[in-house]
């Protein structure tokens, strides 16, 4: 990732198969010291395969790999101001001690300050004080009781910290009381039970919301997400459960679902602001860019709809085996229009199954502040 300066603020290993993890962190610190020119457009994310291979004597030379030319992505504006944006300048450069110390002031003198508390708990995340940091993220909860919005990022939050997973449980259920009208409110708390360990809830969860009735040009797409959803949530129960699963194939049925029994992997996107406009895009290694515009990647996959009014979900799925994907994905999301309702907080879910009932999870909680902002949602692997 290059920054507005030319320096490289982020390096990472986009999949790299070379057999020696010293050799990977090598290149990785190398590109870390490059520079480049000032890019005309902000910060500038490349994509750049590169190969090893010996020449005459065995010594190891880099050259350029055949394919696409460098992924280049669009970034007009940073996604965090203020003090936000310091503290998150902090981790990406992994100074936490520093960001740590600059949280902490900011709570200290503004303990209701809600960006204040987020920094507060990534930071703590990144020290690896789980116990405050559930607590940090707990204080949302407590300051906004009655707003299933904040109790559902605050349960984002709370699921990727070790040992909260009961209070984001909790809140994710009073959130599906406060505004069963909105699908997340359902999505959320019926993922968190199958984490949980609790498989048959979370089905009775996904059901209630597969069955409730939403406006299509409020929640577009919306319908497909939910009965996908069913389907999945319904294999994993059947894999916790095989001596059940003709039972829980035909609850899967009668609920107007069809179990999933293929490899796929899902990016869903969510956030929690109304009336606002929030983008979702997916670039894959071979060069191919799916948005709002091109929903299809040429390498597979698709964007099932374009939400426009707030919430989400939007959901691009991948079918098919893992070896026959990209190797990597780089997601982000772009505030496209912010609307009345100030910055954005969201998560993207990346649920990845085996096709056997097996799934895995990766939660990448995000906040973004200013109008046509790109926030970078890291990369996934093939």
């Amino acid at each position: 990732m290059i920054d507005k300066d030319g320096s490289v603020s982020r390096s990472a290993d986009g999949g790299s198969d070379l057999p020696d993890a010293q050799v990977v962190a090598c290149v990785i610190r190398g590109f870390g010291n490059l520079s480049f020119p000032q890019p005309e457009g902000g910060i500038v994310t490349v994509i750049y395969p590169i190969i090893f291979s010996p020449d005459g004597g065995g010594a190891f030379v880099q050259r350029a790999a055949p394919g696409p030319a460098p992924v280049e992505k669009p970034a007009e504006a940073d996604p965090y101001t203020g003090k936000l944006k310091d503290v998150m300048g902090m981790l990406a450069h992994n100074d936490v001690k520093g960001a740590r110390s600059m949280a902490e002031a900011w709570h200290d003198d503004d303990p209701g300050d809600i960006l204040g508390l987020v920094a507060l708990g990534e930071t703590l995340e990144a020290s690896h004080d789980d116990a405050r940091a559930a607590r940090a993220y707990g204080s949302l909860i407590d300051l906004f009781p009655a707003r299933a919005d904040m109790r559902r990022f605050a349960g984002s939050r709370l699921e990727r910290v070790k040992g909260a997973i009961a209070i984001a449980l909790d809140t994710y259920d009073k959130a599906s009381v406060q505004r069963p009208d909105h699908p997340s409110s359902h999505r959320l708390y019926a993922y968190a039970l199958l984490k949980s360990g609790a498989p048959a809830k979370a089905f009775e969860e996904a059901v209630v919301g597969f069955k409730r009735q939403y406006p299509e040009d409020r929640f577009p797409g919306v319908h497909q997400i939910l009965q996908e959803d069913v389907g999945l949530i319904g294999a994993a129960w059947a894999k916790a459960e095989p001596k059940r699963r003709e039972e829980i194939l035909a609850r899967v049925k009668d609920a107007g679902g069809k179990l999933e029994d293929a490899p796929s992997v899902r990016f869903v996107l969510t956030w929690e602001t109304d009336a606002n406009d929030v983008d979702f895009h997916i670039y894959d290694s071979r060069g191919g860019h799916a948005y709002y515009v091109n929903k299809h990647l040429p390498s597979g996959g698709d964007l099932y709809a374009d939400v426009t009014t707030g919430y989400g979900p939007e959901c691009f799925t991948i079918r098919g085996p893992r070896a026959k994907r990209s190797a990597l994905y780089t997601l982000q999301a772009n505030y496209y229009s912010r609307g009345p309702m100030g910055y954005g907080m969201g998560k993207l879910e990346v649920i990845d199954h085996d096709g056997k009932g097996g799934l895995t999870f990766d939660e990448r909680p995000y906040v973004v502040m200013l109008d046509h902002a790109f926030v970078d949602l890291g990369v996934v692997k093939r």
